[in-house]
């Protein structure tokens, strides 16, 4: 439609041109051409007006485009630039190690210390490997060393024979132990191996089972052992000071 428009203001303003030529012409001829002037007025006019008709919605059209499309909607603020979030950080902290067992260990309780029999490479003579221990009850038959001295200290005494100790990653002991062979009253041990006896049950037959009447610290001889029906029968061990007594009829270590 607007084009039409132009078109039409086009040609009514060629019009008015043509016509005021006319009226220029007829002016010289006749000096009357005062209607053809009037009539060229009012073509010009009508052609300006028509353009303009025309022109108006183009020119709608135009700032329309440059103002850019309009989208229906409430308006919302420009959101902030976004930053990545950190890996979100954790308090708990990594669960302590469980105590060692045998850090809790008091004069008196018990171990068992695996025993094997090996050959000493100095010496060439039989001798025995200790095994790492482990908390044992004194009432148990594995229970066959018992402890004699904690803390930091050099293992001092007569009985002790074997120690152990242990040590965390920043060299702080964490427990250090003194063991003496577990002799017990009324309890029966194998003696086949005499320097390292083993605990048994009491019924168990053989020639080296022994049971134990009475265990004597400080003391190198048996005058103080209990007499049965047979008499008595002991060993001592004089660098620990120490004597054992079985029954009479027993023969311990034969």
């Amino acid at each position: 439609m607007p084009w039409v428009l132009i078109a039409v203001a086009v040609a009514l303003l060629l019009a008015a041109t043509a016509t005021g030529v006319l009226a220029i012409r007829r002016q010289r001829r006749t000096q009357n051409g005062r209607g053809m002037r009037v009539l060229a007025s009012i073509l010009v006019i009508l052609g300006w007006i028509a353009m303009l008709a025309g022109l108006l919605p183009i020119a709608q059209d135009v700032a329309s485009n440059l103002a850019g499309d309009t989208i229906a909607g409430t308006a919302r603020p420009t959101a902030p630039g976004l930053v990545p979030a950190g890996l979100p950080t954790t308090t708990t902290s990594a669960k302590p190690a469980a105590p060692d067992p045998l850090a809790a260990l008091r004069v008196g309780d018990c171990v068992e210390v695996p025993m094997d029999q090996t050959t000493d490479p100095k010496t060439g003579q039989p001798t025995w490997r200790a095994g790492s221990p482990a908390v044992a009850d004194c009432d148990s038959l594995d229970a066959n060393y018992r402890v004699v001295q904690t803390g930091a200290g050099e293992c001092t005494g007569n009985l002790y024979k074997l120690e152990t100790s242990r040590h965390d990653k920043s060299g702080n002991l964490i427990y250090h132990l003194c063991l003496a062979y577990d002799w017990r009253v009324g309890v029966c041990y194998d003696t086949t191996q005499m320097d390292e006896p083993l605990k048994v049950d009491c019924g168990t037959a053989g020639a080296h089972i022994v049971q134990v009447t009475a265990v004597l610290e400080d003391t190198r001889e048996g005058a103080g052992c209990p007499r049965d029906g047979q008499g008595a029968v002991w060993v001592v061990w004089d660098k620990r000071a120490l004597t054992v007594c079985f029954r009479g009829g027993d023969e311990p270590g034969r």
